[in-house]
């Protein structure tokens, strides 16, 4: 590969590399409700590093979802372990150590290194050695130049992995942290043996029945501000057991609703079994949803974030869009077809429907 295809130089991976290599026994981590970068490289990372013969411990609490089983290793994953001490732990894509879980925390924090693999520039940034890159689009672009460093080969399991990261966190190179890097990579793991329509169908293309009704529940809770430039929905726990769906089925939803029209914010608002809710929060470049995300305990990037609140549906959504709305530029929207912001700020949102 060309070196125009790799990042500015991430100083610590040579140190990471090292450490990996020194390492009898390692355990992997991402973030729970894992997606489609932090699920493709943790197990891209794990299976190249298969050759080097170690004992490999792949976590993620949350399991995998539905969609993202047919990654080669998914099987591999496990919700939790036996084993109570490693030489090294590789957390990847969590922003901060609080995201890969409260199960899965303890286990990291007892290996005696700890690597931080990841593209949140954020705050809670920890570990020994911090493999970070706040420009490139999907932490697995990071993990495949740490391979390269490592020298080890790119198979089309590895590659298919990484691509799909790619991929998810790009929204199909649609959003704008797609850099030229971010090309020349996924070029290099076509040419590795990435199959780009089989990925982008299981991904894109494969909702059951029961998620693509649960779509339309969300949809049809939309609201928005009176100026139209938050937009959020929220599938409540009874949308769950009526339809017989699962948090997973909620991915990419919240992206339906970041695509109205004005909308500088989108939000999904999920109630889970137990009465807490979790949020996703996307946003267009003018705001940073990592910054809210993170006054509520949750981490992300700039654009994609997400957070989880013990409140009622109500009061969650009050808390998240008044903080949205905080964080949003003063100056007045510049996208299409918005609304003119009404004369009383604190009006009560639209609700569709």
């Amino acid at each position: 590969m060309s070196d125009t295809a790799v990042p500015p130089l991430i100083e610590t991976i040579p140190l990471a590399a090292d450490a990996i290599r020194g390492a009898s026994s390692l355990v992997l981590a991402c973030h729970v409700n894992p997606d489609g970068d932090a699920l493709g490289s943790m197990l891209g990372l794990a299976l190249a590093l298969a050759p080097l013969g170690q004992s490999l411990t792949l976590l993620s609490q949350d399991g995998v979802p539905d969609i993202y089983k047919f990654l080669p290793g998914a099987d591999r994953v496990r919700q939790t372990t036996e084993v109570e001490s490693f030489d090294l732990a590789v957390v990847l894509d969590s922003g901060d150590l609080s995201r890969v879980g409260s199960r899965v925390r303890p286990l990291i924090a007892r290996a005696r290194r700890v690597i931080d693999i990841d593209h949140h520039a954020l705050a809670g940034a920890f570990g020994d050695i911090r493999v970070l890159h706040a420009l490139a689009a999907s932490t697995s672009e990071i993990v495949y130049v740490l391979l390269e460093a490592l020298g080890l080969p790119i198979t089309p399991d590895v590659a298919t992995c990484l691509f799909t990261g790619v991929i998810t966190d790009t929204g199909s190179f649609r959003f704008q942290n797609v850099t030229p890097s971010t090309f020349l990579i996924a070029a290099a793991l076509l040419n590795a043996g990435a199959p780009p329509a089989a990925i982008s169908e299981n991904v894109f293309e494969n909702r059951t029945f029961a998620a693509t009704k649960l779509l339309g529940h969300a949809l049809c809770s939309l609201s928005q501000t009176p100026d139209g430039r938050v937009v959020w929905a929220h599938i409540t726990a009874q949308d769950f057991a009526a339809l017989g769906a699962a948090d997973e089925d909620t991915e990419g939803v919240v992206n339906y609703v970041r695509g109205v029209r004005g909308a500088d914010v989108g939000l999904l608002f999920r109630e889970m079994a137990d009465g807490k809710i979790r949020i996703s929060l996307r946003s267009r470049e003018s705001v940073n949803v990592a910054e809210v995300a993170q006054r509520f305990g949750g981490g992300g990037h700039k654009m994609a974030a997400g957070c989880t609140l013990a409140a009622p549906l109500p009061e969650a959504e009050h808390l998240v869009v008044q903080a949205v709305r905080a964080a949003l530029p003063s100056n007045a929207p510049s996208h299409p077809g918005l609304l003119a912001p009404s004369a009383g700020e604190g009006g009560e949102p639209r609700r569709a429907g």
